[in-house]
């Protein structure tokens, strides 16, 4: 039995769900209308032990051999505690979980996660994190560009900042702010699945392509190969994070050198999928079925 748990109209989800019932695997899908309906008596004590319970089929917890996990926000009480417990189960199950709850806390400040890139021998622009607007100021005179995100793990858009901005730091003063030397040059997109890696490359003018409205500022998504020494850097870095699939954000410079950014631990892949073709939710659903290496 495998659980997916995450919402239909989520697209990662459904290609996870579509490819694993074409392949005909046991799935079981749990989805916000579910997840109150669901019973269960589980032991939390190093693993997870028992039973869940859905339209009167009761499931064992050790015959579930794998998790996908993408869950939405609940807003019942009974959704909440629901989801309180699948979290635990998802943490303590002794089965393959992409991924368990507790490999994403790198990404809850973005701060600690840099420290942890860097660690793993990649290179990270110079930052600063401050709530001293001289502080940034002095940071953009040096750099001359720079962007500046949240700190928190929360998704927010890149902007950039130069020394005819300095005026507007003096903002920086309400809460903690992160400012990095911009890097020029193209951004790649590594999804690592297990010990795999599948990169793409984003050639676009904005300066975050996520949010790129203006449509002189269409980003081309393309398949791009990077080298087994970094690929397998990066496998070893999301490793390092407790993460079987992850979505690791780069950006190669005109003089090939690269500069990691962030790691996402529940990347919504399918954007750089229909791009591409790259088959990567294939590959989760190896890791899955057991097939993945």
């Amino acid at each position: 039995m495998i659980v997916v748990w995450g919402a239909l109209n989520d697209p990662p989800v459904c290609n996870v769900l579509d490819t694993l019932r074409m392949r005909g695997a046991d799935v079981l899908h749990l989805d916000r209308a579910r997840i109150g309906a669901l019973d269960f008596d589980v032991t939390l004590y190093r693993r997870a032990t028992g039973w869940i319970a859905l339209d009167g089929n009761r499931i064992p917890l050790d015959s579930i051999s794998a998790m996908y996990v993408r869950p939405e926000a609940q807003r019942s009480d009974r959704a909440t505690s629901t989801t309180a417990c699948l979290l635990a189960i998802s943490s303590l199950l002794d089965a393959v979980v992409v991924n368990r709850p507790a490999a994403g806390r790198s990404n809850l400040t973005k701060p600690f996660q840099l420290t942890a890139i860097a660690s793993a021998g990649l290179r990270v622009p110079p930052t600063l994190v401050t709530t001293d607007p001289q502080a940034a100021r002095q940071f953009v005179i040096r750099h001359g560009r720079v962007v500046y995100k949240s700190i928190s793990g929360i998704r927010s858009i890149v902007a950039a900042l130069d020394a005819t901005d300095v005026d507007r730091l003096s903002g920086v003063s309400t809460g903690p702010v992160q400012l990095q030397r911009w890097i020029e040059g193209i951004d790649v997109r590594v999804h690592v699945v297990g010990k795999r890696w599948f990169a793409t490359a984003i050639e676009s003018s904005a300066t975050d392509y996520r949010y790129a409205e203006d449509p002189d500022h269409k980003a081309a998504v393309i398949t791009t190969d990077i080298d087994a020494e970094l690929g397998e850097q990066l496998v070893r870095l999301a490793a390092s994070m407790g993460l079987l699939v992850a979505g690791i954000d780069l950006r190669i410079t005109p003089d090939d050198e690269w500069f990691c950014f962030e790691v996402n631990p529940s990347p919504g892949f399918t954007f750089y999928e229909d791009a591409t073709g790259q088959p990567i939710a294939a590959a989760i659903c190896d890791l899955l079925m057991g097939a993945g290496t």
